[in-house]
Protein backbone atom coordinates (compact mmCIF):
# COMPACT_ATOMS: atom_id res chain seq x y z
CA UNK A 1 0.00 0.00 0.00
CA UNK A 2 1.32 3.73 -0.78
CA UNK A 3 2.31 5.88 2.00
CA UNK A 4 -0.16 8.87 1.90
CA UNK A 5 2.21 11.38 3.94
CA UNK A 6 5.87 10.89 4.45
CA UNK A 7 8.12 12.44 7.48
CA UNK A 8 11.34 14.02 6.67
CA UNK A 9 11.58 17.24 4.49
CA UNK A 10 13.97 15.64 2.16
CA UNK A 11 12.05 13.11 1.20
CA UNK A 12 8.28 13.68 2.18
CA UNK A 13 5.78 12.80 -0.61
CA UNK A 14 2.41 12.09 0.09
CA UNK A 15 -0.33 10.24 -1.74
CA UNK A 16 -3.98 10.45 -1.70
CA UNK A 17 -6.55 7.89 -3.26
CA UNK A 18 -6.06 9.84 -7.02
CA UNK A 19 -4.28 7.29 -9.22
CA UNK A 20 -2.33 9.89 -11.03
CA UNK A 21 -0.88 11.26 -8.14
CA UNK A 22 -0.60 7.45 -6.87
CA UNK A 23 1.59 6.80 -10.08
CA UNK A 24 3.66 9.77 -9.09
CA UNK A 25 4.77 8.75 -6.31
CA UNK A 26 5.24 5.57 -7.80
CA UNK A 27 7.79 7.20 -10.84
CA UNK A 28 9.71 9.47 -7.86
CA UNK A 29 10.34 6.43 -5.83
CA UNK A 30 11.60 4.75 -8.86
CA UNK A 31 13.83 8.09 -9.81
CA UNK A 32 11.83 8.99 -12.60
CA UNK A 33 11.08 12.39 -11.41
CA UNK A 34 10.09 14.15 -14.38
CA UNK A 35 7.34 11.76 -14.54
CA UNK A 36 6.25 12.30 -11.13
CA UNK A 37 5.83 15.87 -11.65
CA UNK A 38 4.04 15.15 -14.91
CA UNK A 39 1.35 13.58 -12.97
CA UNK A 40 0.61 16.00 -9.98
CA UNK A 41 0.39 19.19 -12.50
CA UNK A 42 -3.66 18.61 -12.80
CA UNK A 43 -4.11 17.36 -9.91
CA UNK A 44 -2.59 20.19 -8.46
CA UNK A 45 -4.38 22.80 -10.34
CA UNK A 46 -7.37 21.22 -9.37
CA UNK A 47 -6.62 22.04 -5.78
CA UNK A 48 -5.64 17.85 -4.50
CA UNK A 49 -3.96 19.03 -1.44
CA UNK A 50 -1.12 15.87 -1.80
CA UNK A 51 -0.60 16.97 -5.07
CA UNK A 52 0.28 20.82 -4.15
CA UNK A 53 2.03 19.21 -1.01
CA UNK A 54 4.75 17.05 -3.35
CA UNK A 55 5.41 19.83 -6.22
CA UNK A 56 6.58 21.69 -3.33
CA UNK A 57 8.95 19.04 -2.54
CA UNK A 58 9.96 18.68 -6.17
CA UNK A 59 10.93 22.16 -6.28
CA UNK A 60 12.29 22.56 -2.85
CA UNK A 61 14.55 19.62 -4.07
CA UNK A 62 15.03 20.41 -7.52
CA UNK A 63 13.98 16.86 -8.93
CA UNK A 64 12.10 16.88 -12.09
CA UNK A 65 12.21 20.52 -11.92
CA UNK A 66 14.19 23.56 -11.79
CA UNK A 67 15.15 23.78 -7.69
CA UNK A 68 13.13 27.23 -7.31
CA UNK A 69 12.71 27.64 -3.23
CA UNK A 70 10.04 30.22 -3.49
CA UNK A 71 7.63 28.14 -5.64
CA UNK A 72 8.19 25.45 -3.33
CA UNK A 73 7.24 27.57 -0.52
CA UNK A 74 4.12 28.64 -2.77
CA UNK A 75 2.76 24.98 -2.68
CA UNK A 76 3.31 24.71 1.04
CA UNK A 77 1.56 27.44 1.64
CA UNK A 78 -1.25 26.22 -0.92
CA UNK A 79 -1.27 22.95 0.73
CA UNK A 80 -1.13 24.19 4.38
CA UNK A 81 -4.14 26.82 3.83
CA UNK A 82 -5.83 23.26 2.76
CA UNK A 83 -5.14 21.82 5.99
CA UNK A 84 -2.00 19.41 5.11
CA UNK A 85 0.35 19.09 8.39
CA UNK A 86 3.57 18.07 6.86
CA UNK A 87 3.10 20.99 4.41
CA UNK A 88 2.42 23.43 7.50
CA UNK A 89 5.68 21.90 9.48
CA UNK A 90 8.16 22.10 5.81
CA UNK A 91 6.69 25.67 5.58
CA UNK A 92 7.65 26.62 8.85
CA UNK A 93 11.01 25.08 8.51
CA UNK A 94 12.07 26.12 5.60
CA UNK A 95 11.17 29.55 6.29
CA UNK A 96 13.24 29.47 9.57
CA UNK A 97 16.14 27.68 8.37
CA UNK A 98 15.77 30.55 5.60
CA UNK A 99 15.92 33.48 8.66
CA UNK A 100 12.24 34.60 8.22
CA UNK A 101 11.44 33.60 11.48
CA UNK A 102 8.35 36.02 12.27
CA UNK A 103 6.80 34.29 9.53
CA UNK A 104 8.02 30.53 10.51
CA UNK A 105 6.97 30.66 13.80
CA UNK A 106 3.17 30.89 13.17
CA UNK A 107 3.33 28.23 10.80
CA UNK A 108 6.16 26.31 13.24
CA UNK A 109 3.26 27.01 15.80
CA UNK A 110 0.44 25.62 14.07
CA UNK A 111 2.19 22.71 13.13
CA UNK A 112 3.66 21.52 16.57
CA UNK A 113 0.22 22.20 18.34
CA UNK A 114 -1.29 19.53 15.66
CA UNK A 115 1.05 17.17 16.56
CA UNK A 116 3.96 17.23 14.51
CA UNK A 117 7.00 16.15 15.84
CA UNK A 118 9.61 17.87 13.52
CA UNK A 119 7.90 21.31 13.88
CA UNK A 120 7.88 21.15 17.97
CA UNK A 121 11.33 20.22 17.70
CA UNK A 122 12.20 23.34 16.41
CA UNK A 123 10.23 25.43 17.62
CA UNK A 124 11.41 24.01 21.34
CA UNK A 125 15.03 24.88 20.13
CA UNK A 126 14.17 28.28 19.35
CA UNK A 127 12.03 29.30 22.00
CA UNK A 128 14.84 27.90 24.85
CA UNK A 129 17.55 29.72 22.97
CA UNK A 130 15.35 33.05 22.26
CA UNK A 131 16.38 32.90 18.78
CA UNK A 132 13.49 34.35 16.79
CA UNK A 133 11.20 33.57 19.58
CA UNK A 134 10.33 34.98 22.81
CA UNK A 135 13.20 33.04 25.33
CA UNK A 136 11.16 30.40 27.48
CA UNK A 137 13.50 27.89 28.47
CA UNK A 138 10.53 25.87 30.18
CA UNK A 139 8.24 26.30 27.27
CA UNK A 140 11.44 25.04 24.68
CA UNK A 141 12.22 22.46 26.88
CA UNK A 142 8.39 21.24 26.92
CA UNK A 143 8.28 21.10 23.25
CA UNK A 144 11.56 19.36 22.90
CA UNK A 145 10.44 16.69 25.28
CA UNK A 146 6.80 16.61 23.65
CA UNK A 147 8.48 15.24 20.21
CA UNK A 148 11.05 12.84 22.54
CA UNK A 149 7.87 11.46 23.93
CA UNK A 150 6.32 11.56 20.74
CA UNK A 151 8.74 9.19 19.21
CA UNK A 152 11.20 11.88 17.59
CA UNK A 153 14.91 10.44 18.30
CA UNK A 154 16.68 13.67 17.61
CA UNK A 155 14.87 14.74 20.78
CA UNK A 156 16.43 12.84 23.03
CA UNK A 157 20.05 14.08 23.24
CA UNK A 158 18.61 17.53 22.65
CA UNK A 159 16.70 17.43 25.61
CA UNK A 160 19.16 16.05 27.82
CA UNK A 161 21.33 18.87 26.81
CA UNK A 162 18.64 20.92 27.91
CA UNK A 163 18.36 19.40 31.14
CA UNK A 164 21.80 20.33 32.14
CA UNK A 165 21.24 23.80 31.56
CA UNK A 166 17.12 24.15 33.70
CA UNK A 167 17.08 23.80 37.73
CA UNK A 168 15.32 20.89 39.21
CA UNK A 169 12.62 23.28 39.38
CA UNK A 170 12.28 24.13 36.04
CA UNK A 171 12.87 20.84 34.46
CA UNK A 172 9.36 19.43 36.38
CA UNK A 173 7.49 22.39 35.00
CA UNK A 174 8.76 21.61 31.94
CA UNK A 175 7.90 18.05 32.00
CA UNK A 176 4.14 19.41 33.48
CA UNK A 177 3.94 21.70 30.49
CA UNK A 178 4.89 18.92 28.17
CA UNK A 179 2.25 16.81 29.42
CA UNK A 180 -0.40 19.68 28.59
CA UNK A 181 0.72 20.08 24.99
CA UNK A 182 0.52 16.41 24.56
CA UNK A 183 -2.94 16.10 26.10
CA UNK A 184 -4.16 19.72 24.29
CA UNK A 185 -4.73 21.33 27.27
CA UNK A 186 -3.79 25.30 28.02
CA UNK A 187 0.04 25.07 29.96
CA UNK A 188 -0.83 26.98 33.09
CA UNK A 189 1.28 30.22 33.12
CA UNK A 190 2.56 29.25 36.37
CA UNK A 191 4.33 26.27 34.57
CA UNK A 192 6.40 28.68 31.77
CA UNK A 193 5.98 32.26 33.06
CA UNK A 194 4.97 35.00 30.81
CA UNK A 195 1.49 34.10 29.02
CA UNK A 196 0.33 31.37 29.62
CA UNK A 197 0.44 28.54 26.04
CA UNK A 198 -3.11 28.01 24.82
CA UNK A 199 -4.67 25.18 23.39
CA UNK A 200 -4.43 24.15 20.22
CA UNK A 201 -7.24 24.92 17.80
CA UNK A 202 -9.81 22.41 17.55
CA UNK A 203 -9.37 20.73 14.64
CA UNK A 204 -9.64 17.03 13.55
CA UNK A 205 -5.89 15.58 14.58
CA UNK A 206 -4.13 14.42 11.28
CA UNK A 207 -3.66 11.17 10.47
CA UNK A 208 -0.29 9.19 11.63
CA UNK A 209 1.79 9.23 9.40
CA UNK A 210 3.11 5.74 8.19
CA UNK A 211 6.36 4.48 7.36
CA UNK A 212 8.38 6.67 5.15
CA UNK A 213 9.85 5.62 1.82
CA UNK A 214 13.70 6.37 3.59
CA UNK A 215 12.66 6.54 7.17
CA UNK A 216 15.05 9.60 8.27
CA UNK A 217 14.33 9.28 12.23
CA UNK A 218 16.89 7.26 12.96
CA UNK A 219 19.43 9.28 10.65
CA UNK A 220 18.06 12.39 12.00
CA UNK A 221 18.67 11.31 15.73
CA UNK A 222 22.40 9.57 14.35
CA UNK A 223 22.72 13.27 13.21
CA UNK A 224 22.19 15.30 16.23
CA UNK A 225 22.91 12.79 19.19
CA UNK A 226 26.25 14.53 20.12
CA UNK A 227 27.42 18.40 20.57
CA UNK A 228 30.69 18.59 20.29
CA UNK A 229 33.03 21.27 22.00
CA UNK A 230 33.72 24.03 20.16
CA UNK A 231 37.86 24.09 21.07
CA UNK A 232 40.10 23.16 19.69
CA UNK A 233 38.85 22.16 16.82
CA UNK A 234 39.85 18.26 15.84
CA UNK A 235 41.96 18.00 12.59
CA UNK A 236 41.00 16.72 9.64
CA UNK A 237 37.99 17.54 6.52
CA UNK A 238 35.10 19.11 7.41
CA UNK A 239 32.07 20.53 5.86
CA UNK A 240 31.04 23.45 6.83
CA UNK A 241 27.10 24.90 6.44
CA UNK A 242 27.16 28.36 7.69
CA UNK A 243 28.94 30.85 10.32
CA UNK A 244 26.86 32.63 12.52
CA UNK A 245 26.68 35.42 15.09
CA UNK A 246 26.63 33.16 18.19
CA UNK A 247 26.17 29.79 19.63
CA UNK A 248 22.82 29.86 20.23
CA UNK A 249 22.35 30.98 16.44
CA UNK A 250 24.78 28.08 15.39
CA UNK A 251 23.03 25.51 17.79
CA UNK A 252 19.58 26.35 16.37
CA UNK A 253 20.88 26.01 12.79
CA UNK A 254 21.50 22.38 13.56
CA UNK A 255 18.23 21.71 15.28
CA UNK A 256 16.27 23.11 11.53
CA UNK A 257 18.81 21.30 9.56
CA UNK A 258 18.63 18.40 11.16
CA UNK A 259 14.86 18.79 11.06
CA UNK A 260 15.46 19.54 7.35
CA UNK A 261 18.09 16.97 6.04
CA UNK A 262 18.49 14.79 8.79
CA UNK A 263 18.53 11.60 6.40
CA UNK A 264 21.61 13.01 4.75
CA UNK A 265 23.63 13.64 8.08
CA UNK A 266 23.50 9.94 9.44
CA UNK A 267 26.87 9.47 11.58
CA UNK A 268 28.10 12.62 11.64
CA UNK A 269 28.23 15.18 14.76
CA UNK A 270 28.17 19.21 14.70
CA UNK A 271 31.19 21.36 15.67
CA UNK A 272 30.69 25.06 16.98
CA UNK A 273 34.24 26.87 15.79
CA UNK A 274 34.17 30.03 17.57
CA UNK A 275 36.50 32.07 15.71
CA UNK A 276 36.71 36.09 15.56
CA UNK A 277 32.69 37.35 16.11
CA UNK A 278 31.22 33.89 14.40
CA UNK A 279 30.41 30.72 15.23
CA UNK A 280 31.14 28.42 12.47
CA UNK A 281 28.67 25.32 12.08
CA UNK A 282 30.75 22.35 10.27
CA UNK A 283 30.38 18.75 10.48
CA UNK A 284 32.90 15.98 10.79
CA UNK A 285 36.22 15.66 10.57
CA UNK A 286 35.41 13.00 7.96
CA UNK A 287 37.76 10.46 6.94
CA UNK A 288 39.44 12.37 3.70
CA UNK A 289 38.67 15.35 1.20
CA UNK A 290 36.58 12.88 -1.29
CA UNK A 291 34.13 11.85 1.24
CA UNK A 292 33.42 15.63 2.49
CA UNK A 293 32.90 16.77 -0.94
CA UNK A 294 30.83 14.18 -1.57
CA UNK A 295 28.75 14.68 1.72
CA UNK A 296 29.08 18.35 0.55
CA UNK A 297 27.79 17.40 -2.79
CA UNK A 298 24.49 15.88 -1.84
CA UNK A 299 23.63 18.76 0.82
CA UNK A 300 24.22 21.24 -1.48
CA UNK A 301 21.73 18.82 -4.29
CA UNK A 302 19.07 19.34 -1.66
CA UNK A 303 19.25 22.90 -1.01
CA UNK A 304 22.00 23.51 1.68
CA UNK A 305 24.82 25.42 0.80
CA UNK A 306 28.00 24.23 2.24
CA UNK A 307 31.68 23.98 1.12
CA UNK A 308 34.78 21.93 1.79
CA UNK A 309 37.14 22.83 4.80
CA UNK A 310 40.38 21.50 6.46
CA UNK A 311 41.09 23.45 9.63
Amino acid sequence: MIARSLVALSVLIATPAMASVSSGVQKWRAGDWAGAVADWVQPAARGDVDALFNLGQAYRLGRGVQQNQDVALDYYRRAAAKGHLAATANLGITLYQDGRKTEALQHLRDAADKGDLRAGYVLGVATFTGDGAPRNPTLGYAYVLRSRDGGLEAASAQAARMATLLTANERARGEAAAAALAAGEPVPVELVGGQARPAPATTAPAPAAPPPVNDASEATAAASAAENTRTPAPEGWKVQLGAYTSDQAARTAWATLVANSGDLLKGQKPLYQSGGRLVRLQVGPLAGREEARQLCQKLSASGRPCFVTQN
